[in-house]
């Protein structure tokens, strides 16, 4: 099914002037952030003029949860009125509402396969952050029994996997191979267990993990992907190509410079806007890169999706004021054929920073011809000039691709 980015975002234009003007009247934390852009709940009408509100990062709300009671006045509520107050590292507090399935992951958990009839066993941890919490609630929502097994015992894990005939798994990829591995062990066969599915995040799922728990136990597995703060930001269909946008939180994928929407297929920051009025989080830059694919999805889910998980915008390092991430320049050198491999060099010479990149050339490459596309290349994805490109033979083959050598002294 294709899906236009832009009509799906159109669609959120009624949510977002809500919860902004909401958000104004009934959190102090959200008034200040407007105030301080200049802002009024006038100045955002339609979902593209967010752009105008400068992104609230990880340490940003660190910082702002501590200035004052009430989460430093983001919760529209007192505290106490909420079902659940869950702590994430950093510290974040990560506040449930009383609502069924509050964090929104129904739609994962059906697009798996999971409903009535299945036993869930779910292997997130219970204790202070929300995973294993929010995990339950969505199962739950789908008309699924849970097992509430949390991280270890895997004895008795694998003992209740048996006993239960449970039929489903949520948590790690990892886990669930060490527990079907730790039951062969100890003599069952998980092959004859009616466990035939799986939905798993909080880390990357290699393709040949999933082949295994499917080639070696036969569960299918499915992929998801979200954070504490926000809950569902993504999710796997059928065909388990890309992950698809939740229609009940506004999920964007930003430059990490100006904030702006970035085109589809480019690599940007996760940029996430809750619709819930209770804690109002808008424009909150989770800290992943990812992209929008651009290709027609054989799903019949009607929403964008992303192509997965491409690093964390803290790997990124400032040039001249501008964020550059190694993607990025992975992204422009891609692009051009004649180039073997690369490498990027950030140096600093009289208060000035500067950009080098080396390159080993396909063999027969013209290098000036050579010299003048590369550097266009830098310029157009990163935009910053670049400051010189080096035609070397050869690079170790364990040479890092990006190399900071600036002092601050």
């Amino acid at each position: 099914m294709t899906v236009s980015i832009e009509a799906f975002c159109a669609g959120f234009d009624e949510r977002v002037r809500h919860i902004v003007a909401y958000g104004y009247e009934h959190s102090p934390a959200f008034r200040k952030r407007m105030e301080a852009a200049g802002l009024t709940p006038a100045d955002i009408q339609t979902m593209a003029d967010l752009s105008r509100l400068p992104i609230l990062r990880k340490e940003d709300l660190i910082d702002l949860q501590r200035t004052g009671p009430n989460l430093g006045g983001m919760l529209t509520v007192p505290l106490h009125k909420e079902r659940r107050i869950f702590q994430s590292p950093g510290p974040i507090h990560d506040p449930e509402p009383d609502t069924p399935d509050s964090w929104r992951w129904a739609p994962a958990f059906r697009a798996a396969g999971f409903g009535p009839g299945d036993v869930v066993l779910n292997a997130f941890s219970y204790h202070l952050t929300p995973a294993a919490v929010m995990f339950e609630e969505g199962a739950r929502a789908v008309g699924c029994a849970v097992v509430p097994a949390g991280i270890g015992n895997q004895a008795q894990q694998v003992d209740a996997l048996e006993s239960l005939g449970v039929t489903a798994y949520v948590g790690l990829p990892s886990y669930l191979k060490v527990l079907l591995e730790r039951a062969r062990e100890a003599g069952h066969e998980p092959r004859d267990w009616p466990l035939r599915k799986a939905l798993v995040t909080a880390e990357p799922l290699p393709p040949s993990l999933r082949a295994l728990l499917y080639d070696d136990f036969g569960v299918q597995v499915f992929q998801a992907y979200g954070t504490a703060e926000c809950g569902n930001l993504g999710y796997e269909g059928p065909s388990r190509e890309g992950l698809h946008l939740p229609d009940d939180a506004l999920v964007q994928v930003c430059d990490l410079n100006t904030g702006e929407p970035v085109a589809l297929g480019a690599t940007g920051e996760v940029v996430v806007t809750l619709f819930r009025t209770d804690y109002i989080l808008v424009r909150f830059g989770v800290g992943d890169l990812s992209a929008l694919m651009d290709a027609p999805s054989p799903d019949a889910i009607p929403t964008p999706r992303l192509v997965g998980w491409l690093g964390r915008s803290g790997d990124s390092v400032k040039v001249r004021g501008l964020f550059v991430h190694p993607r990025h320049v992975d992204e422009a050198m891609g692009r051009i054929s004649e180039v073997s491999t690369y490498q990027i060099v950030i140096t600093r010479h009289d208060h000035r920073d500067k950009l080098i990149c080396r390159v080993v050339p396909v063999e027969g490459v013209n290098s000036d011809a050579l010299i003048g596309e590369v550097s266009a290349a830098v310029q157009g994805s990163l935009k910053l000039r670049c400051d010189g490109v080096e035609i070397i033979h050869e690079l170790p083959e364990d040479a890092k691709k990006f190399i900071d050598e600036r002092t601050w002294e």
